[in-house]
């Protein structure tokens, strides 16, 4: 939580923000004594212009070679963020709003996905206001608090896609659809709304580091209303309307990733060195 301190020689009282809290608030510029709610949602907004990128967590392990240093803490998260224009994948995403939402003064929490190729393959997080659990999900992009659902399905409107969130099991499950342009339904993720501990959250996050989706450059973000995606060399984006498809030359893929992503072109060439001599291909 933010910590009250007291003044020495005076009867007032000033708030000393999280170090990390305070680096992302200068960043984007944003006043943490205004009113609480209002502050929440520029948060939120501002977390989104973080990348979806799996680079990052690529030159990490390299790096450090064994999975517990590779883990980037939220500070690290926002000061990569302010110098190189990285993000992280889903767990360090999770873990660094988690951090500024509960320096903030909110309560959230933890909690686990199952993706299609397998359980615990997701995570994301919870957030009460107003007594009420709210889901935020920024590996996914969906950036603002939405109302958990209990019982009836819900349909959420974003700048590029629409969402069905349908809960099950007496709402502890709840199953994630994007509808195509053309209606068509694909079930993409299913959340456990019970909160995990922290150290499960950790015990997945270093799991995950050898999942198959650090073999290739894995990027999202959302830019002027669209969702950019780029997995390998393949690019695609959409807006409500329309997907657009194409193929990237790999000799020009960190061009493109610099362009689309806003990642500095050093670290960029730097990732896409360690995937080539570990014999991976992207293209």
């Amino acid at each position: 939580m933010i910590k009250c301190i007291e003044i020495p020689g005076g009867n007032e009282a000033m708030y000393e923000p999280d170090p990390t809290l305070q680096l992302f608030a200068g960043h984007f510029r944003l006043d943490l004594q205004q009113d609480r709610e209002i502050l929440l949602r520029q948060v939120v907004r501002a977390f989104a212009r973080l990348p979806y990128e799996n680079l990052s967590k690529i030159v990490r392990e390299a790096e450090r070679g064994r999975v517990p240093e590779a883990r980037r803490d939220p500070h690290e998260v926002i000061s990569d963020h302010i110098r190189l224009g990285t993000g992280g994948t889903c767990f360090s995403l999770t873990a660094t709003l988690l951090h500024l939402l509960r320096h903030l003064g909110w309560e959230a929490q933890p909690i686990l996905a199952d993706r299609p190729y397998g359980p615990n393959t997701h995570c994301a997080l919870l957030l009460w206001r107003q007594g009420r659990a709210h889901l935020l999900d920024p590996g996914f992009l969906l950036t603002e608090p939405i109302p958990l659902p209990q019982q009836q399905p819900v349909l959420v409107l974003t700048s590029f896609h629409q969402v069905h969130l349908c809960p099950h099991d007496d709402g502890r499950r709840l199953d994630l659809y994007v509808v195509s342009p053309q209606g068509q339904r694909q079930h993409r993720i299913t959340f456990k709304t019970t909160p995990v501990d922290w150290s499960e959250f950790v015990q997945v996050w270093d799991e995950s580091f050898d999942w198959d989706m650090m073999r290739y450059p894995l990027l999202t973000r959302i830019c002027d209303g669209e969702h950019i995606y780029l997995r390998g060399n393949r690019l695609q984006r959409r807006t409500l309307n329309r997907v657009q498809r194409q193929e990237l030359p790999p000799v020009s893929l960190a061009e493109h990733i610099h362009r689309l992503f806003g990642i500095a072109p050093d670290f960029v060439f730097r990732a896409l060195a360690i995937w080539k001599r570990r014999g991976e291909s992207y293209g």
